[in-house]
């Protein structure tokens, strides 16, 4: 996977001026460089998604881009998408069964 060789190289160059440690406080320090990797990347995802709702994005889209259905993208990202109303649509109102004005 193109993404899993990035992040390891990138962490074993942020790693490597620890070249002369022992394996223990090598294998910390790579834990240490991907848990800010991770916090770097979810940071960067909240980001795009806010820009994505402010272009006309909304949940479904959101979900499919980031590999979630909707609602798992509405718990991760509440109150990102704002429902709009058509004042058009509003206006218009089904007939009911019981309208005797017929």
């Amino acid at each position: 996977m193109l993404c899993t060789a990035a992040i390891s190289e990138i962490t074993g160059q942020l790693v490597h001026r620890l070249s002369g440690a022992d394996p223990q406080t090598e294998q910390l320090a790579r834990l240490r460089v991907l848990t800010y990797l991770q916090l770097a990347v979810a940071q960067q995802c909240d980001q795009t998604a806010a820009r994505a709702a402010s272009s006309g994005a909304g949940y479904p889209q959101l979900g499919q881009a980031a590999g979630l259905t909707r609602q798992g993208a509405r718990r991760r990202w509440p109150g990102l998408v704002t429902v709009r109303v058509d004042r058009a649509a509003r206006a218009v109102r089904p007939s009911s069964s019981t309208d005797r004005s017929r």
